[in-house]
């Protein structure tokens, strides 16, 4: 519905309701590439009402798995807009306290979407995120039973279950259309070793009838750089450590400065949980993806400790190297996540690893600022002769590590799975993550769909997206991700291939163009169908177990030895800080730990 016939029904209803010029979330990228195939764009453009009339019914999510989501939401004759129905309990308010193991702020009270979507449910979800210390954070929540009503804790999530801070949900997922859609195919990935199911998983598509997945346009993770380098190179082909190295090194030799900056050649993120950029790199050198602390051959599924290989010892003196040449600086080791971001937002970082969601923030800023030359791409680094494996197409199964579990203290768990259940029809999915239709977005020639100018401004403006979109809201709660199978029309925008394309500045254009390419993700082998254990990092381990022991000193150790092993004076100290980190690492109790994950990988591969 327009937002002219949401107004005309409003002031008959003689009620007041809070709308913005820009509703909707910027979602976070999970890649697509379908284009309307139902409707001529002509059609796609009229009114929504009118489109929803001649289709007799909701297009919800739960409808497209066969579920009546019109019983779960109230009266279709109150849909004030674009299919959105209120709940019927909507004028008894409620608030729900929820967790995030992230740091993060939270959205303005006057956030527009938020405000709708609490005027038509009647909840208010009142988040809380992560400051200072993750573990002590939830120890104290054991310690004293004080639980939230909703927890995300990611793989730290596994302390509060032994806890007995969830409730179980496998008999009451099953009671909500949209929910059960979602999640019914895959109950048996998420259940524990109890029986019971603790956790709604939040990122990735799922084996389901509603969505499928959708392909990449860009690499999640990996060795990045700065577009401007590999412009002044001449769109080389960068395939190993060595190469990658050697343009960040002749770049900054010729640019000692960016924008009055000294130029920073290699970051190296080490803060807390964010430790990847010092730990998985070598893993991805050997072909294999965002796996876990050990490497799996993935033709006989045996594991190995990829942490003291050779393939380490090289590539760790290859770091140690560049530090000696003025490429890496000491303090990247003691910087902590919010520095990390801010120094990248400078546009003098060449070069980092990581995951793209970690570092997107100051990508945004970089983009907003105008300088698309500073903005960053992924490339296919491995060692010689390895073919990389970078890009994943997910399996459909959840990692049962990244959902939210409702804890014992929520003293109504119903009012809140029925919530979730509503935000996952079709229509709140899309007003949260594209707004409303001419606003925030239009169809595109094609018959796809993209973001208006003004919008994508929002999106690319952190506080903005934060305080005039659903962005948080979407983000932590159970949604829709990939392509919808019944049109092929993307979820979010990140799926969009035109929104990608169109969202491109004249820069990016001209720098794809230099590579011959239409998406980044070209730059890769194709997507890897990953086995049914994957990852290895997603595996749960008994607290206090000898295989939960061994994994955290494995990580203990290659903490504390991989710094030094970089920040060696010469050669020499290298060698002998390697034999003293191989001396400490044999001492754990590995076999505990490769014991226990190869037996859990077999389960999975057996179910």
């Amino acid at each position: 519905m327009k937002l002219k016939k949401l107004c005309a029904i409003l002031l008959a209803s003689s009620m007041v309701l809070s709308l913005a010029a820009c509703g909707g979330s910027g979602s976070e990228p999970k890649q697509d590439t379908a284009a309307e195939d139902t409707k001529e764009p002509e059609d796609a453009n009229t009114d929504t009402a009118d489109a929803a009339e001649e289709e007799s019914g909701e297009d919800t999510a739960g409808d497209e798995a066969g579920a009546d989501a019109s019983g779960e939401t109230g009266s279709s004759e109150e849909n004030y807009y674009g299919g959105l129905v209120p709940l019927d309990d909507a004028d008894d308010p409620i608030t729900y306290t929820f967790f995030v193991r992230d740091p993060g702020v939270v959205p303005a009270d006057n956030n527009p979407v938020i405000q709708k979507i609490t005027e038509l449910t009647g909840v208010t979800i009142k988040f809380e995120f992560l400051v200072g210390d993750l573990d002590q954070k939830l120890g104290v929540m054991i310690a004293g039973g004080d639980y939230p009503d909703v927890i995300f804790a990611g793989d730290a999530g596994s302390k509060l279950r032994d806890a007995g801070a969830f409730i179980p949900l496998e008999e009451e997922i099953p009671k909500y259309p949209n929910l059960n859609a979602m999640y019914g195919n895959v109950l048996k990935y998420l259940t524990q070793a109890d029986g019971h199911v603790y956790d709604m998983e939040i990122y990735g598509t799922f084996q389901n009838d509603v969505t499928e997945v959708a392909p990449p346009f860009e690499c999640a993770l990996g060795f990045y750089i700065q577009k401007a380098v590999l412009e002044e190179a001449g769109y080389p082909e960068v395939k190993t450590v060595d190469d990658y190295f050697k343009i960040i090194e002749d770049y900054m030799a010729n640019h000692p400065e960016i924008d009055g900056v000294k130029t920073t050649g290699f970051e190296i993120l080490a803060d807390g949980w964010r430790n990847w950029a010092l730990l998985n790199p070598v893993q991805n050198l050997l072909g294999a993806g965002n796996d876990g602390a050990v490497f799996v051959n993935q033709d006989t599924l045996e594991t190995s400790f990829f942490q003291i290989s050779d393939d380490a010892h090289a590539f760790y003196q290859k770091l140690n190297e560049e530090y000696q040449k003025g490429v890496i600086e000491a303090e990247t080791f003691t910087q902590n996540y919010d520095q990390y971001i801010s120094k990248i937002t400078t546009g003098a970082v060449l070069g980092f690893y990581d995951q793209n969601w970690n570092f997107q923030s100051a990508q945004d800023l970089l983009k907003a600022d105008g300088k698309f030359e500073r903005t960053y791409v992924a490339v296919p680094i491995t060692n010689p002769g390895v073919k990389d494996g970078y890009l994943d197409k997910s399996n459909g199964i959840p990692s049962g590590t990244n959902g939210i579990g409702i804890t014992v203290n929520c003293e109504n768990p119903d009012r809140l799975l029925r919530f979730f259940d509503w935000l996952c029809q079709r229509e709140v999915q899309d007003y949260l993550q594209w707004g409303e239709e001419g606003t925030d977005w239009v169809y595109s020639a094609d018959g796809g769909k993209e973001l208006t100018p003004e919008r994508r401004a929002i999106v690319r403006d952190t506080a903005r997206k934060r305080d005039e979109t659903g962005l948080t809201l979407w983000n932590y709660c159970p949604k829709w991700q990939g392509i919808y199978t019944s049109d092929g029309m993307p979820c979010g925008t990140g799926e969009s291939p035109d929104e990608y394309l169109a969202s491109q500045s004249d820069y990016d254009k001209s720098f794809l163009e230099g590579y011959g390419i239409k998406y980044p993700a070209e730059m890769f082998s194709d997507p890897i169908v990953r086995a049914a254990y994957y990852p290895v990092w997603a595996l749960t381990l008994e607290d206090g177990s000898p295989a939960a022991v061994a994994n955290t000193k494995i990580t203990d150790v290659t903490m504390k030895f991989y710094p030094r092993l970089i920040l060696a004076k010469d050669e020499a100290e290298y060698e002998s800080i390697w034999n003293d980190f191989l001396k400490e690492f044999n001492t754990i109790d590995l076999e505990s730990y490769q014991t226990e994950i190869d037996s859990q990988i077999a389960q999975k591969m057996a179910k």
